[in-house]
């Protein structure tokens, strides 16, 4: 009825299941992170469009373009 053969196969057959689950789990745990995770080269590329343009305006006194916001004082004489 069992014979040491029968067994053996039966052991290889619940070992391979068994790994098998396992290695499917981890695949899928890898492609859950890749897909999770903030800093996707897609994502990057939408961060970098996101960027808002700054009209820049020039000095009366030295020519140069230069930004509102930055309160440029120039330092050269008119």
């Amino acid at each position: 009825m069992f014979s040491i053969p029968k067994l053996a196969v039966l052991a290889l057959i619940i070992l391979a299941v068994v790994y098998g689950f396992k290695l499917v789990g981890s695949l899928k745990e890898r492609q859950e992170k890749r897909e999770s995770a903030p800093e996707t080269k897609r994502e990057k590329r939408r961060e970098r469009e996101k960027l808002e343009a700054e009209d820049l305006v020039e000095c009366p006194k030295c020519g140069a373009f230069v930004s509102l916001a930055d309160g440029h004082e120039c330092k050269r004489r008119a």
